[in-house]
């Protein structure tokens, strides 16, 4: 009983802080260069924060369908990751 109520507070700890995270530290679970491009790579190709926030939005990968409609989140993310 211990473990599984140990378990339960990391994980809402967990998805707390992931909540409050900021910037591009939302993205940076998934643009981690394994799974998706990391911030370098997504920086090197996209020049400015309108095209980060265009490719966003126009990608076709169904695990960008939760933060296409949050501009304001693309925006931050965009100069997290240095573009202006």
């Amino acid at each position: 009983m211990k473990k599984i109520l140990a378990m339960s507070l990391v994980l809402v700890f967990g998805f707390a802080t992931l909540a409050m995270a900021g910037g591009f530290d939302k993205c940076a679970g998934c643009h981690n260069g394994k799974v998706a491009p990391d911030k370098a790579a997504l920086a090197a190709k996209l020049k400015t924060a309108a095209a980060f926030v265009t490719a966003a939005k126009e990608s076709k990968n169904p695990m960008m369908n939760a933060v296409k409609g949050n501009e304001a989140n693309l925006k931050e993310a965009a100069a997290d990751a240095g573009l202006k």
